[in-house]
């Protein structure tokens, strides 16, 4: 009897939903603050993604700590009958004293801040906040502990939370640089569905606005 090349393996899918917007994210303003509340364009949004994630049926829903996170993840689990689960280590990345501040803003006043960090804004953190290479090795090791959770394995999974920590769940699914962070555009309300098992990880669609 032949071996087969490609042992079944379970698929987890994962629908990662970017809450809705803000008026912060309008005003172009770096942010982690977790009581920002959404709009009600950013409602408009949730409801939207809601039906879009009612249609692929999922099993588990769940949801980060922040009110823009659990405000846009009302609507998903009034569409899917699921209660969200809340979730640790996906918090949004951290800019330190830069807590409501443009990048403009900062420019003009702090230009020696600024500077310096654009000499790498990948590895340089803002002045008491955390750098995308730490924020990524973060959401990697959250995202590991996810997938290897025996609860989640080959279910479907909705999980709303922040753009940062998509854009690293992406970097680290796809194998890519983190020098690429910045590329990767997710607009509020947007969905994004990457299917995980032991061995590898596949991107079906990203920033998908429903």
């Amino acid at each position: 009897m032949s071996e087969e090349l490609h042992p079944l393996e379970a698929i987890t899918s994962l629908y990662l939903v970017r809450h809705g917007h803000t008026r912060a994210t309008e005003m172009g303003l770096l942010y982690s603050d977790p009581k920002i509340e959404i709009t009600e364009k950013g409602s408009t949004q949730a409801q939207a993604a809601a039906k879009y994630i009612a249609t692929v049926s999922p099993q588990i829903l769940l949801c980060g700590d922040a009110v823009r996170v659990v405000q846009s993840c009302q609507p998903v689990a009034a569409a899917t009958g699921l209660t969200a689960q809340s979730i640790k280590g996906f918090e949004e990345w951290q800019v330190g004293s830069w807590e409501g501040r443009t990048y403009l803003d900062i420019k003009k006043n702090d230009p020696d801040q600024y500077h310096s960090w654009c000499a790498d804004p990948i590895a340089n953190a803002p002045p008491s906040g955390e750098s995308i290479v730490e924020l990524s090795e973060r959401i990697k090791e959250s995202l590991l502990e996810l997938v290897a959770n025996s609860a989640y394995e080959g279910k479907t999974i909705a999980m709303v939370t922040h753009s940062g920590i998509i854009r690293s769940i992406i970097i680290h699914a796809l194998g890519m640089p983190v020098r690429n962070f910045w590329r990767l555009s997710i607009p509020t309300g947007s969905i994004t569905r990457i299917d995980f098992s032991k061995n590898f990880a596949t991107m079906h669609f990203m920033a998908h606005k429903p």
